[in-house]
């Protein structure tokens, strides 16, 4: 071999070249913002910054969280005076606290809120299946998250909400209560509980997290970007007419790394917002923190966090197998099989009505079931649960066209939707009215209480 060729291809070798090396980490890094992506696509309308602003919350609370964790002992009543600590003794242990807790709320609302979104913007559809399925993974964990690390305080508050969760856990049949001890570590909720749940929120959960959203990001970035996307997974171009639409495709082979110079600063703008408002807020409301745990006095309410406080309130109507099991896991199973069930997406609105209304005997078998299901949920006291539905039966009646022509408008835009729309709307709308009711309107002994009378 001539020894010139080797000196020349040891001198390109990467390897033997810090700034080479540091150009290939560059452009790897360019790379994961590589999706070519529209002007039109990257304004704040068009996705709310979401994902990034849910980062942002989660990087929050790894960063508070490990200061935390220098001050904090899994013990009972250790972990207890390390919260008085950080309330009377450690310099802005308040602030941190309060941050880490506001920015967990935080996090829970903006995964819920993301996924409506990404939703809305048909982003489960082929070939985003996958990163759809993530996402509903994401939210799954997101509430363990945040589950395991209500307990950790140890007082009153937390201990009861913890227990409320367990209890809606052991009411599974035959696995239930196998379940519960293994969670617990025990019967009750106790140091083996304090334990396990400080080892799920601080090492487990939180590298499950961050795995599932590196596979998130690398899917979005594989399945095209932001763009929107039809079922062949081609981007969709909002074009007027085929001149414009023939520009807007030259124009799109020129796009590399558009997202990168222009979408992650717009990115970082927006965490460092949302940073600015969850401060201000610690500053403002300190996290609650009640008096030491004690398992022989249970408050009235026993109310479990906010983000479970609709599950609570379905307890209160049904017996805990279905309100804590059944309905979640259709729930979740209906999420995750939202991609896999085209049928629903291919079935508009409109459609759908004018096929019960075809023949007099599917109209009435409708409304029987419909009054049916009324009948019992108001014997069940499922009152405030009825809003939502009846809302959507107005809004899909509304669709109907008495001519039986095209329509335009509101009405016309209301039936062009899709079957999946109405079920993924019905399912927020009775999201936000049952935690909104077992948050702010129930009181001792789970009576209806206007906020205002306390």
């Amino acid at each position: 071999m001539n020894p010139e060729r080797v000196a020349d291809s040891r001198s390109e070798s990467p390897l033997h070249s810090p700034l080479r090396a540091v150009e290939r980490w560059r452009a790897d890094f360019q790379g994961i913002f590589a999706a070519r992506v529209l002007e039109s696509q990257l304004g704040f309308r068009k996705t709310w910054y979401l994902g990034a602003l849910t980062l942002g919350a989660f990087t929050i609370q790894i960063s508070t969280g490990l200061l935390l964790m220098l001050y904090y002992h899994p013990s009972i009543p250790q972990g207890y005076a390390d919260m008085k600590d950080l309330e009377f003794v450690i310099s802005s242990g308040v602030l941190l606290r309060s941050l880490h807790r506001w920015s967990a709320h935080a996090m829970v609302f903006l995964v819920f809120v993301h996924m409506a979104k990404a939703f809305y913007r048909a982003a489960y559809r082929p070939p985003k299946e996958l990163n759809w399925v993530l996402g509903v993974c994401l939210l799954i964990l997101t509430l363990l998250l945040s589950y395991t690390g209500y307990l950790l305080p140890w007082d009153q508050l937390s201990y009861w909400g913890t227990t409320v969760g367990a209890n809606i856990m052991s009411s599974i049949p035959w696995f239930g209560p196998k379940l519960r001890f293994y969670m617990l570590g025990g019967h009750t909720v106790n140091a083996n509980a304090l334990l396990r749940f400080y080892v799920l929120h601080t090492m487990i959960l939180p590298l499950a997290i961050l795995s599932l959203v590196s596979v998130h990001l690398w899917r979005l970035h594989k399945d095209g970007g932001m763009y929107d996307v039809d079922e062949q997974g081609r981007p969709l171009r909002h074009a007027k007419d085929a001149r414009e639409n023939a520009e807007q495709s030259a124009s799109l082979e020129k796009e590399k790394t558009l997202s990168y110079s222009d979408l992650l600063f717009r990115e970082v703008i927006a965490i460092e917002a949302l940073a600015v408002v969850l401060l201000s807020i610690a500053l403002i409301w300190k996290a609650p923190l009640e008096q030491l745990a004690n398992p022989m006095h249970t408050p009235n309410p026993a109310k479990a966090p906010w983000y479970f406080t609709g599950l609570q309130e379905l307890l209160h109507y049904f017996p805990p197998f279905v309100a804590g099991i059944i309905l979640p896991g259709l729930i979740v199973s209906g999420l995750i099989f939202i991609p896999f069930t085209p049928i629903f997406d291919k079935v508009k609105t409109g459609e759908a009505v004018e096929w019960i209304r075809s023949k007099r005997s599917r109209w009435v078998t409708g409304a029987i079931l419909i009054l049916l299901m009324t009948a019992l949920l108001i014997r069940q006291h499922a009152w405030d649960a009825l809003l939502p539905f009846w809302i959507v039966v107005a809004l899909t009646s509304f669709t109907i066209s008495e001519a039986r022509k095209p329509v335009s408008g509101i009405r016309g835009w209301l039936g062009e939707k899709s079957i999946s729309f109405w079920i993924m709307t019905l399912f927020l709308m009775e999201a936000v009215v049952l935690t909104a009711v077992g948050t702010l309107f129930r009181g001792p002994g789970w009576a209806w209480v206007w906020p205002w009378n306390g």
